[in-house]
């Protein structure tokens, strides 16, 4: 939840200025397809690798990064041509996707986004706000976590949780909480702009049925969401939707 603050998405909360490890990268081909079932229809979504480049950008977009490592122009230049493809399918088209003081997107009236990258892989979801007042996706790699991130990451019955599943899915599932409760936060963060640390936000997974429950803070004004989370082609997924 706050790590460095990354251009192309809202700050990570409080909690989480560490960096999960990552020994492995999907490399499948990637496309929407990654992202089915996440969200209803009426919410957009599109998926790439990390693919584009500074050059993909308007010149607003490209002065964002000019300075960046190319890594970061790349991963930033991949969100944004992705969520210029989702604003064209909204009939929105020639705009800048630029970002205020905090480093949020400036999305165009009346419709909220997020955006989401890790190693080779990006994910955009955007949504008018007649259809939800917040969006938040989140993608991490299918790895265990290190030994004791837990501690960090997770609430007491999160831990529980994780001590009834099968010992080699354990660092797996930390990963998931990690990922649902980013996904809660960058829903939540444009319109709030407040830090939260991990153990703000409770979450409930049922792997099964690919969904969880949340419960934010109660500054949130929301008791509990309802979101989905997939695990597909080494990628883990979060996606939830406030309404």
């Amino acid at each position: 939840m706050q790590r460095r603050a990354r251009s192309d998405r809202v700050p990570r909360a409080a909690h989480a200025h560490f960096s999960l490890p990552s020994q492995m990268r999907p490399q499948e081909p990637v496309s929407a397809k990654l992202l089915d079932g996440l969200f209803e229809p009426v919410i957009h979504v599109d998926a790439s690798a990390i693919v584009f480049r500074i050059g993909d950008l308007s010149d607003g977009e490209a002065r964002l990064v000019e300075r960046a490592v190319e890594s970061r122009q790349r991963e930033f230049s991949t969100g944004r041509v992705l969520a210029r493809r989702l604003l064209a399918q909204m009939n929105v088209t020639d705009f800048e996707l630029l970002r205020d003081e905090d480093r949020v997107p400036l999305w165009p009236a009346g419709i909220v986004g997020s955006i989401s990258h890790t190693g080779n892989l990006c994910a955009v979801a955007v949504a008018a706000e007649t259809v939800c007042s917040g969006i938040g996706v989140d993608v991490e790699p299918d790895e265990p976590v290190g030994t004791g991130i837990e501690r960090r990451v997770c609430t007491p019955p999160e831990v529980a949780w994780l001590d009834r599943g099968p010992a080699a899915e354990r660092g797996h599932r930390c990963r998931m909480i990690f990922s649902v409760k980013e996904a809660v936060y960058k829903a939540f963060y444009p319109q709030l702009r407040e830090f939260w640390g991990f153990q703000d936000v409770s979450v409930k997974i049922d792997l099964p049925a690919q969904c969880f429950t949340a419960r934010p803070p109660a500054s949130s004004g929301a008791g509990q969401v309802e979101g989905r989370l997939i695990r597909r082609a080494g990628w883990i997924i979060s996606g939830v939707a406030i309404r």
